[in-house]
């Protein structure tokens, strides 16, 4: 039986930063580490409204980093909506719809 094989190919390495130098894999470490603060966040709530307003946060840091202005704008817009009592009904709902569906 042959198993896939899921090693990258050089290019990949490079668009990654596989083969970064040790102070540069620190300084990529040190850009990203909020990501972590937000996935300790996630993890200490027991409340999934909290969690997905903590993944909106986290969505809108992450959209802040790109190049590109209207994901920016479109995830804040979505991470305001979330924030409303509306929002929150309505990741209430899609939440119990999908616990209903299991």
């Amino acid at each position: 039986m042959n198993h896939p094989t899921y090693s990258a190919t050089p290019e990949e390495y490079a668009q990654f930063g596989v083969n970064l130098n040790w102070l540069d894999q620190i300084k990529l470490l040190s850009q990203w580490a909020p990501l972590l603060s937000y996935a300790q966040a996630y993890a200490q709530q027991s409340d999934p409204y909290k969690r997905s307003l903590v993944i909106a946060d986290g969505v809108e840091w992450v959209a802040s980093k790109t190049q590109t202005p209207v994901d920016d704008q479109a995830v804040r817009l979505i991470a305001d909506l979330l924030k409303t009592p509306q929002g929150e009904a309505l990741i209430r709902w899609c939440l119990l719809k999908v616990e209903e569906a299991k």
